[in-house]
């Protein structure tokens, strides 16, 4: 009970005393040591309940009267805070819902408190394992950037017009009030004092996105406090329905009344507190308050979008996940805004060039994904959704920690300007890659968080959730992989221009980048020893998705990757130096100028892709608002359309607990060995095949059988020469992800683990060309990214499919079927075979390599390599070739010893079919490539998963 009071009392008191000591070095002790106390404190919680049971802290009922009373008055003084802004800056919106704000909290309090202290909780508050790693975010992360903030608040004073007055104090004021809201939002078992953080972070909010006083600011600030008035009143109106009805003013009591004869009478308190998580989360058709919210200083993005504010909302659906299994009327909304917020949120980052939208747009979408899984309500789904928050907080509050500091160093927050900030800014930008692959690549958390969303919406049968959220994982590797390559870009000669950046940044940035990869290296230990016993108290079950040893793999490679990203790891100086091939003589290469025709000097420029001709802003906001209000319309509708026993009758949902039965650690490192040594030689064979039977297709005579091996046994002993000193290092990780994947597939483990390490080893390759800052090697890298989002929804719908028809990832469980796979999943095999076009690299849908003689001279992906990393770019081509071709007969595989032959023979006409393609039909448009396997992803999948998911419910 003193931890927590302590951790409410030092933001407070830090809040307090930075309004009245204001000089520079009083409010950097006041900061520090607040920051201090209370990442200490939230530390000291956890090691004090982390590993405890549920636990609920009780109050006399006077103490608890008199602070209900001192919460009626803060309410009342937001309100009156929010009343004075809308008549000082003439905002008649503002000033309606503010009035009718503060009638309704006086209306509440005046049937509350007339009760007396004897009404009160006996314990308001309460700590569970969700709690604890709600402090430990707000505390760590939150007071990381309040330390953070005062380095760049200094140069954020700095860009100010002259003149203009400094508020610096009153921002960290908000800044530490904002972290004791939090406390008190995740801590109250009492919803009355629930309702008072919870209003408290959105003011906070409306005052730091209006800090600068700009007309933009005044107008984001009135959008952010009117779009979440709306879902402070739903939860004022749900506390008022909560009371009429005579049900317990308790968060924690909410489960066991919709368990009970009473269950009704939670329907609508239960919708309008989901519109409140909704609305504070920035879900469709609420999104544009935190996008509005990007004209604040960084420090408040980072705090709004990791620790505070959304995470919030989110918290709260989290908490009433389990009430969605009772009621299927508010599960159905919260999952369709969810889902469809995510996807549609993940097309339009696509489209930004600004650093901060792209980072809000991915925070809406994520948090549409965290607020889908929480609507699921199963065990498994509220798995996903707390792994998604941990692993968002982390990797998002270091991607603005850098933006911001990055804008101050070279004056843009804009994605084309970081070109070359590796040489720039070199540490910088490797903790900003490095939050950028916590948010989307696999072994970050993300893996794990998908897997599991996808066994929830298979429990459920959400069929179309399940291609949502196959689409919209596409769309995020693309909008990502495209910013972390153009930090990726190595330059040649560039003046480093990091001694501008304050300790107190640094201290930020690295500490919140060490707790990403903790989390990552740690997940085994969180997922058993806090996310388990969470679930085992709140659903009875502790739900057992993957093996240890594949989270202990996923931990090394995690540890792995931070070694090639924040050190000297690969930087070979020895390697001979050459420029970028520009058509002509080149002249300066980081200027990307050569000596053109007639003598002139020529200037090639590259810019990214930004596809918003396809993926247009306007037009998808629009349709995201027009389904989103529709649903929430209709759901409030069917309250008073259905009878109370549909609205309480319970979710629909087939119990399918996924059986672990891959190989351990052992049985994995042998299949990696023998899939290194076997499979290049077998690839091997195949390209000089496909070379034979090409040549033969085209009346020629054709190399040899081994002219492959030849060749790359030549390009092993070529002088190493290179445009950077990092792209063979790169091309090497490729390799090795290669390798991992084959091995954990032939070794019968996780088939989904082994479909995302292939895109791990993809990426890898996409850096090492965007590293060469070449035109020619970015555009096959951006080819690259198009072909991957085009491919990807499929992959993940076999794995989908792979899961329904055997009851595991598992590669392992197809030895213990009864018929294969493909009876069951013909569609799903079909739209295998349509991609594999696309990653063996054949014609039509070669857009990014160029590997054989007829095709152009310039490379694209490949054209700045040589020597050695063009040779281990061969040996991965024919590593994939071979694990893509095992994919394809593993749909024939049962338990009987002959279906391994039946399944060769497949794979072999499988890949003959192919070479048949590539020799026929000459290369389509990229336009093509995605919008054909778009389609055929989207029928395949909604058919053949349809027939299998909804069979049961039948």
């Amino acid at each position: 009970m003193g931890l927590i009071a302590f951790l409410v009392a030092v933001p407070l008191v830090a809040a307090a005393l930075l309004m009245l000591f204001r000089s520079d070095q009083q409010r950097s002790v006041i900061t520090i040591v607040a920051a201090a106390a209370t990442g200490l404190g939230a530390v000291a919680f956890a090691v004090q309940h982390l590993f405890g049971s549920f636990s609920m802290f009780e109050l006399p009922q006077e103490v608890s009267y008199i602070i209900t009373w001192v919460m009626t008055g803060v309410d009342i003084i937001l309100c009156a805070v929010i009343l004075w802004s809308a008549v000082r800056y003439r905002n008649r919106l503002a000033f309606v819902l503010g009035l009718v704000q503060t009638l309704g909290v006086i209306w509440f309090a005046n049937m509350t408190l007339p009760e007396g202290a004897e009404h009160m909780l006996e314990m308001p508050l309460y700590v569970d394992q969700l709690s604890v790693i709600m402090v430990l975010i707000v505390g760590l992360v939150g007071s990381a950037i309040c330390v953070y903030a005062l380095g760049y608040m200094k140069d954020f004073q700095h860009h100010e017009p002259a003149g203009a007055p400094d508020r610096r104090h009153f921002f960290s004021a908000l800044m530490f009030l904002f972290l004791a809201a939090m406390f008190v939002i995740v801590l109250s078992d009492n919803l009355e004092w629930m309702f008072t953080g919870w209003e408290i972070t959105t003011v906070c909010s409306f005052l730091m996105i209006g800090y600068t006083k700009t007309d933009e600011a005044i107008h984001n600030s009135f959008r952010q406090i009117n779009l979440n008035m709306i879902g402070g009143i739903a939860f004022l109106v749900a506390l008022v329905i909560i009371h009429l009805t005579g049900l317990p003013m308790s968060l924690s009591a909410l489960p066991v009344v919709a368990n009970s004869m009473v269950a009704p009478l939670l329907i609508f308190p239960i919708m309008l507190l989901s519109i409140a998580g909704l609305t504070k989360a920035a879900q469709m058709p609420f999104q544009s308050w935190l996008l509005g919210a990007m004209v604040a200083p960084t420090p408040t993005s980072a705090l709004l979008h990791s620790s505070t504010m959304v995470k919030a909302g989110v918290f709260l659906l989290v908490k009433l996940a389990p009430l969605y299994l009772v009621y299927p009327v508010a599960s159905t909304m919260v999952v369709s805004i969810g889902g469809i917020t995510f996807v549609l949120c993940s097309f339009m980052a696509i489209t930004q060039s600004n650093a901060k939208r792209v980072l809000a747009y991915s925070t809406i979408a994520n948090l549409g994904l965290i607020s889908a899984c929480a609507g699921v309500g199963t065990a498994e789904a509220v798995w996903a959704a707390i792994f998604l928050i941990i692993f968002h907080t982390v990797s998002k509050s270091v991607l603005f920690l850098c933006v911001g500091t990055v804008e101050h160093r070279i004056g843009s927050r804009n994605i084309e300007d970081m070109d070359g900030l590796f040489s720039r800014l070199p540490h910088l930008t490797r903790f900003m890659m490095l939050g950028i692959m916590g948010m989307f690549v696999a072994p970050f958390g993300m893996l794990i968080s998908k897997w599991a969303t996808l066994v929830s919406f298979a429990e459920t049968g959400n069929v179309i959730f399940l291609i949502l959220l196959a689409f919209g994982s596409a769309a995020t590797f693309f909008f990502w992989a495209k910013w972390l390559g153009k930090l990726a870009g190595v330059a040649q000669k560039a003046e480093n221009v990091e001694g501008g950046v304050h300790k107190t940044e640094w201290f930020a940035i690295g500490f919140i980048s060490a707790l990403l990869i903790a989390c990552c290296v740690l997940l085994p230990v969180i997922s058993q020893t806090v996310v388990g016993p969470y679930l085992e108290g709140a659903f009875g079950q502790m739900p057992q998705l993957i093996g240890v040893d594949n989270m202990l793999i996923m931990a090394a490679i995690v540890v792995f990757i931070a070694i090639v990203l924040l050190t000297p790891w690969g930087r070979d100086s020895k390697k001979r130096r050459v420029s970028v091939y520009l058509g002509g003589t080149c002249t300066d290469p980081d200027g990307r100028q050569y000596h053109g025709s007639m003598g002139r000097t020529m200037t090639s420029s590259k810019r990214n892709w930004y596809m918003q001709d396809i993926f247009t802003e306007s037009r998808l906001t629009t349709v995201g608002l027009i389904l989103c209000i529709a649903l929430i319309l209709m759901a409030f509708a069917a309250c008073f359309i259905f009878n109370y026993g549909f609205l309480a009758g319970g979710a629909f949902f087939v119990d399918r607990q996924v059986l672990l039965v891959g190989p351990d650690l052992l049985g994995i490192l042998i299949g990696v060995v023998v899939f290194a040594v076997a499979a290049p030689i077998l690839g091997c064979l195949l390209d000089g095949l496909d070379r034979k039977v090409s040549a033969h297709m085209q009346g020629r005579v054709g190399p040899r059988l081994l002219q492959p091996y030849y060749d790359v046994r030549k390009l092993l002993v070529k002088e190493d020469a290179s445009v950077n000193a990092i792209d063979e290092a790169y091309v090497t990780c490729a390799l090795i992800f290669c390798i991992l994947a084959g091995g954990l597939f032939i070794s019968g483990s996780n088939l989904l683990m082994c479909v995302f390490l292939v895109t791990l080893g993809t990426l890898f390759v996409i850096l090492a060309a965007y590293s060469a800052r070449s035109p020619y090697a970015d555009t096959g890298a951006d080819r690259e990214c198009l072909q991957v989002m085009s491919y990807e929804p499929m992959l993940m719908i076999m794995t989908v499919g792979f899961f329904t028809a055997t009851q595991s990832f598992d590669v392992a469980r197809l030895l213990n079927l009864e018929q294969p796979i493909i009876v069951t999943l013909i569609p799903i095999f079909l739209g295998l075979l349509f991609i594999l076009t696309i990653k063996l690299r054949k014609s039509p849908f070669d857009l990014s390599y160029s590997h054989h003689a007829h095709q152009e001279i310039v490379k694209g992906i490949t054209t700045e390599m040589s020597g050695r990393t063009l040779a281990k770019i061969e040996i991965m081509h024919w590593s994939e070739s071979i694990l893509f071709l095992m994919w394809v007969a593993m749909f024939f595989i049962w338990d009987n010893p002959i279906s391994i032959v039946v399944g060769i023979v497949v794979a072999l006409a499988a890949w003959f079919f192919e070479v048949c393609i590539d020799n026929n039909f000459a290369r389509m448009k990229w336009q093509s490539c995605l919008k054909m396997a778009w389609l055929v992803a989207l029928v395949t999948g909604v058919v053949n998963l349809f027939y299998v998911l909804i069979t049961p419910f039948i």
